[in-house]
């Protein structure tokens, strides 16, 4: 949760956007809390990754682009179930921390 926000601290943006950072963050962390139920964890991040597309792209002139790579990683987060489907689950886990790790060496490569 901490990620999105050491690059707004950093930037020096308006005082304005650390509220909606804040906001968005926590929404971001919601399926962390519904681990233990697979069929509201697959609806919330489908839900949450549905909302965050738009939010980040729109809010990208005030700094929430940063969480565009969060949808990609939401959905492959529902549909990594290990019980369900082993193989695809590993799979799913490992194209998440490529994305991961591309978009964090794309951020702090470009001097954010």
């Amino acid at each position: 949760m901490v990620t999105p926000l050491l690059p707004v601290l950093v930037s020096g943006s308006p005082f304005f956007m650390l509220p909606l950072v804040l906001a968005t963050t926590t929404l971001t962390a919601v399926p962390l809390l519904l681990h233990a139920r697979p069929p509201a964890f697959r609806r919330v991040t489908g839900g949450l990754s549905a909302a965050l597309l738009p939010w980040s792209l729109v809010g990208s002139w005030f700094g929430m682009f940063v969480y565009f790579p969060a949808v990609p990683l939401l959905l492959l987060s529902a549909l990594s179930d290990p019980r369900r489907r082993p193989r695809a689950a590993r799979f799913m886990a490992g194209a998440g921390l490529l994305l991961a790790v591309t978009a964090t060496l794309f951020w702090w490569g470009r001097g954010y």
